[in-house]
């Protein structure tokens, strides 16, 4: 008896288990339907109420360019959202090391990356640089690139205006690491695993100054751990801060 009554402990044990996880991905889940909801409802509510002003003629003809582009700003914002938040509901589905499908060069993706953001480094005059070896490795391009936009965004954004961005592709035989430092106002350590949440927002105010949706760096982890990779910051407070992204090499 004492075997199978060991065998039934165990499998009490493991449905336990199998319940809390379940519990914590349905409470996950839950506040996640409402963050979004919560996000969203401050663009529409600004979208809606201009429109209406519009609408009804209480708009001075020489204030309506200026309405219109706000209008356009925050729908911009909602639709920055909407994408993140699909692509976050799409790695959510895909399974560990799904995303290895392909020889990747990370250095044309890196420097691609880059160079969508250049009007924004203009605006807020910021030197982004990128730098390295051409390598490859194996996983999803689209996804790469999406990773690398967000972390040079970020640098970009919450960068002392003038400052400057440093992205550096290495490859070794165990895999390629990519790092994106800036000369910013950095992070605090005790703050460094937040970041990383969705929803998260090291400075509220001043994300609502420059943007963004609040779900970069989440999408830049679980893209990291679909690759079977890592990502790590670093950095100290007042001196800058450096994400540094880690692909392992794949068998092709």
């Amino acid at each position: 008896m004492r075997p199978l009554l060991a065998r039934i402990d165990s499998q009490q044990r493991t449905l336990r288990a199998q319940n809390e996880e379940l519990a914590r991905a349905e409470s996950l889940r839950r506040d996640f339907s409402a963050n979004v909801s919560h996000e969203m409802k401050t663009p529409l509510q600004v979208i809606s109420g201009y429109a209406e002003l519009m609408e009804n003629g209480l708009v001075p003809p020489e204030d309506v360019p200026r309405f219109a582009g706000l209008i356009h700003q925050e729908s911009q914002a909602m639709r920055a959202l909407i994408d993140d938040v699909l692509t976050l509901s799409r790695l959510d589905e895909l399974p560990p090391d799904a995303a290895v499908i392909a020889p990747v060069e990370v250095l044309g993706v890196a420097q691609r990356a880059a160079g969508r953001l250049t009007k924004l480094a203009d605006e807020r005059a910021i030197s982004v640089q990128v730098q390295g070896a051409p390598v490859m490795v194996m996983g999803n391009e689209g996804l790469m690139e999406q990773m690398l936009h967000n972390l040079i965004e970020n640098a970009i954004r919450y960068n002392d205006e003038g400052g400057h961005v440093w992205v550096e592709v290495d490859g070794s035989s165990e895999g390629v690491t990519v790092q994106v430092a800036d000369d910013g106002p950095g992070i605090p350590e005790a703050k460094r695993e937040k970041i990383f949440e969705r929803f998260y927002r090291l400075e509220k105010s001043r994300s609502k100054e420059t943007g963004g949706t609040g779900l970069g760096l989440a999408i830049v982890k679980h893209g990291a751990q679909r690759h079977g990779g890592t990502i790590e910051v670093g950095g100290k407070e007042g001196e800058g801060t450096t994400f540094t992204l880690f692909f392992p090499a794949t068998a092709e």
